[in-house]
């Protein structure tokens, strides 16, 4: 894959939650995994990738409480298949 453009919240904001657009197991086609993530600063605006447009949007995080915001993701990741369908990030 390639790198996409970097998305930031306006200066003094902070990312406060965000959700991933994944598609689900396909079987023996070609699978494509977590596609695209969109998030929400907190002044309220929306920054969403430019992935893939398989799948489906998964639910909202949590919203960080007033004053926070988020400091890490935790992802899952496939390991490598040898000669399986490798997905890479799941979720």
């Amino acid at each position: 894959g390639a790198w996409g453009r970097p998305e930031s919240c306006p200066p003094g904001q902070r990312l406060v939650a965000f959700r991933l657009r994944v598609e689900a197991p396909r079987g023996l086609w070609d699978d494509t995994a977590a596609n695209a993530m969109a998030a929400i600063c907190s002044g309220g605006s929306l920054l969403e990738g430019r992935g893939g447009p398989q799948g489906q949007w998964g639910n909202w995080s949590l919203p960080c409480p007033p004053g926070a915001g988020v400091c890490g993701l935790r992802t899952r990741v496939e390991p490598p298949q040898r000669g399986g369908d490798d997905t890479g990030l799941n979720d």
